[in-house]
């Protein structure tokens, strides 16, 4: 994984061989075969243990003695801020890197598939403290993957960084007060 994920990031996936993965990791081709059908299966592979590597980074840095409408909001804004490190690291990746998976939807119903994960706790923990109310968790964390999905390396990379960050306030404005329970 490393060996490949190294490659991935050096030269993109076109431009990665299953031989160089091979070569890389001290392995022969045919043992590589044995695990892995192709480069993309790899390339799958390494993306997903990205995504989980960074929500499990955000998931750390959330203080656990705040409420869940404090901690919600700080989940959303880690996300964004962690995301702005990670783009500006990307930005030193050959384009050629950010290219699509040909099975690049089900990558992204995975990554979301973690930011639900993520975000069923502390919908759990709003509803326990009397703060949040709606009616079905999977759906409230399916619609708010659904309405982050914009925060992503195009938008990050196409709108200035204090538009962005207004942009990201008001949603979680809204995603917060959306949630809460009303009188």
């Amino acid at each position: 994984m490393k060996s490949a994920r190294d490659l991935f990031f050096q030269f993109g996936l076109s431009k990665t061989s299953m031989e160089d993965i091979a070569r890389q990791s001290g392995m022969a081709k045919a043992t590589l075969y044995y695990y892995y059908a192709n480069k993309e299966t790899i390339f799958n592979e390494v993306v997903i243990k990205e995504a989980q590597a960074f929500m499990d980074k955000v998931e750390k840095k959330l203080p656990k003695n705040v409420s869940a409408e404090e901690k919600i909001a700080m989940f959303f804004r880690t996300v964004y801020q962690d995301l702005k490190i990670y783009a500006a690291k990307m930005e030193k990746v050959p384009v050629y890197m950010c290219e699509h998976s040909p099975h690049g939807r089900p990558i992204v119903e995975k990554i979301n598939a973690l930011f639900r994960k993520k975000l069923l706790p502390l919908l759990a923990s709003g509803k326990e403290e009397g703060i949040f109310d709606f009616e079905d968790a999977d759906i409230t964390a399916s619609a708010l993957v659904f309405m982050t999905d914009f925060l992503n390396f195009d938008w990050m990379h196409h709108h200035p960084e204090r538009v962005r960050d207004q942009v990201v306030e008001t949603m979680i404005e809204i995603i917060v007060e959306g949630l809460k329970r009303r009188p």
